[in-house]
């Protein structure tokens, strides 16, 4: 049941050989899960689910990364039955840090449960506290298809749920790595896809909860990556060094498909991430006492800034990581942007007497985290952030609604280059939450909804056209 996102129509033009690229998810499946954000600041708390719509077994590595600078602060195994769902919830932890709890019965590698988030990792000049673990991204990834995994012989798998809804020995699995009689790859195939997941912001105190489904990419890896707990693989070097982005015009009605080697695996992540910019709404407005948050990550950001990792930043991004001043934590690797707001009407703001709509002015800010948060609005706080790096003042908004592009392409170092093609902007994930109220109606109220960003792409290159509306066949 090998899915492959790509199109039939995509597949011939590429030819058989370009099949194992690294794309975006066009049906919400795949191999790789990116879930833009979690929190436990204020009285937040995270939900996620996991989904194995395939009749396999699922050997997935779920990682949590904190917003600095993307260093761990947990990881292990789920391991999924056929048709399984896996939930769990991160939630404020008493060490003033951040823990993860499940009340699902698949088989995992954790501990204990509740899990609580680790500093080991926060040796790279920022900040050193177990309070950096509060807000962060985090990852599914599909290690391979588990094809026998009867460790105590019963005849039965150990990770397959029974009529009581319990797996049949997941102590098994964890002793089999503990003692060293499980290795490496050797109970699975390569990964195939079909999961899919959904990352949920809730916030008991005020009524309010947004979700939105993860980012799915299809075709990471040909071959197992079935590696130890414990260990920081599999991770973005993983995937397959081959990309493939499908571009359409609606213009000319024209698809696109842009191809690409790399010389390593995160740079085919990145370029499937790759945007010029990223457009969604905001509101602000006191009559309906809305804020708006926006959540921008860079999920494959550290590949490129972590001094641990490189001696200088790597296309397309720009700074390295740096240490925190003297007696600030605050070390950040930042990127310059530029931000564009429209009202609902098209106008920067409304002059009387007049029809004239001026272009709206752009406004120069960086952002600085993996995991960013823009606020809309003099007043706004959603999900009580402390990584907000920016926040729009509601006197600076051409409305109290309206539209907002971020715009990635204002450093002409912002470009990565392929074996064929040139990507500009930075790869980037994210949504926006807007949170309202209605506290005249005799008891308070509130509402939230989030929505996932759109993306603008700006390409150059070999591209070939895999479609042409209006001829006969399809295909020029």
């Amino acid at each position: 049941m090998k899915k492959k996102i790509l199109s039939v129509a995509v597949l011939a033009a590429l030819g058989a050989g370009s099949a194992q690229a690294v794309n975006m998810s066009t049906d919400g499946t795949g191999e790789v899960l990116l879930f833009p954000y979690y929190t436990v600041q204020g009285d937040e708390e995270t939900l996620l689910s996991i989904v194995n719509t395939t009749n396999q077994g699922k050997a997935v590595k779920v990682r949590f990364r904190e917003a600095y600078n993307t260093r761990e602060v947990l990881d292990f195994h789920v391991y999924l039955s056929p048709y399984d769902v896996w939930v769990a919830k991160i939630r404020d932890s008493a060490n003033g840090g951040a823990e993860v709890i499940t009340p699902d019965n698949s088989c995992t590698t954790m501990d204990k449960n509740p899990e609580q988030f680790r500093d080991l990792l926060f040796n790279d000049g920022g900040p050193t506290g177990i309070e950096r673990t509060r807000e962060g991204y985090f990852t599914a990834i599909e290690m391979g298809v588990i094809q026998n995994m009867d460790l105590d012989n019963n005849g039965r798998q150990d990770y397959v749920h029974g009529p009581n809804g319990i797996p049949d020995n997941c102590a098994a699995i964890r002793q089999a790595w503990i003692d060293g009689s499980m290795a490496a790859n050797s109970t699975v195939t390569a990964p195939e896809g079909g999961l899919f997941g959904t990352l949920g912001i809730i916030n008991v105190q005020t009524g309010t909860e947004v979700t939105v489904p993860a980012t799915v990419l299809e075709n990471f890896s040909s071959r197992p990556l079935h590696n130890e707990p414990g260990t920081l693989r599999p991770d973005w070097q993983d995937a397959d060094p081959k990309s493939v982005v499908v571009t359409s015009d609606s213009a000319a009605g024209t698809m696109t498909v842009w191809e690409d080697t790399w010389p390593v695996g995160e740079d085919a992540v990145s370029a499937v991430l790759m945007a010029s910019s990223l457009l969604n709404e905001y509101s602000a407005n006191p009559a309906t006492e809305a804020s708006t948050a926006w959540i921008v990550t860079f999920p494959t950001k550290s590949k490129y800034v972590d001094p641990a990792l490189v001696a200088a930043p790597r296309a397309p991004f720009t700074s390295v990581f740096r240490a925190s001043a003297a007696g600030l934590e605050d070390g950040k690797a930042c990127e310059e942007i530029t931000i564009t707001d429209w009202n609902r009407e098209e106008q920067q703001k409304e002059i009387t007497g007049s029809t004239v709509s001026p272009r709206p002015p752009q406004a120069k800010v960086s952002l600085c985290y993996e995991a960013n948060v823009i606020q809309f609005g003099d007043d706004s706080d959603v999900f009580s952030a402390a990584n907000t790096e920016s926040t729009l003042a509601t006197s600076g908004l051409p409305g109290v609604a309206g539209w907002t592009r971020i715009g990635f392409t204002s450093d002409p170092a912002h470009v990565m280059t392929g074996s064929a093609n040139t990507y500009a902007g930075l790869p980037v994930i994210g949504f926006k939450a807007t949170v309202l109220g209605n506290s005249n109606v005799g008891v308070g109220a509130s509402y939230a909804a989030a929505v996932n960003h759109a993306y603008a792409r700006d390409i150059s290159g070999q591209g070939r056209t895999i479609f042409q509306a209006g001829t006969a066949s399809g295909n020029p």
